[in-house]
């Protein structure tokens, strides 16, 4: 069994799940701000076993960031090493490729 990937949040990505996490309670409650945020964490859980596995490539991102799809939000990402660096957590709606600029 191969070790686990350590995943580390860019300051983006920190601020995007506080941000869904308050758009959430807002809008649908607090029931749903904990069953939302408790699936983000579950596949933050898997991609720290697996990143390559659960994301992809998409043509509207740069090509070293891969991306995966939970909900209604795309985890963005790449990988180097035996790390997983999260990038930012985009909607669905979003124009990924805007979003993405340096």
């Amino acid at each position: 069994m191969s070790e686990n990937y350590q995943i580390e949040f860019s300051a983006r990505a920190e601020k995007d799940f506080k941000s869904i996490q308050r758009y959430t309670l807002k809008t649908y409650g607090e029931k749903q701000v904990w069953i939302y945020t408790g699936m983000l964490k579950e596949d933050l859980r898997k991609l720290e076993e697996n990143p390559k596995l659960y994301g992809h490539v998409r043509p509207d991102i740069p090509q070293i960031y891969r991306a995966y799809k939970i909900g209604e939000h795309s985890l963005i990402y790449r990988i180097e090493d035996q790390t997983v660096y999260l990038i930012a957590i985009l909607h669905g709606s979003m124009d990924f490729t805007s979003q993405l600029k340096t």
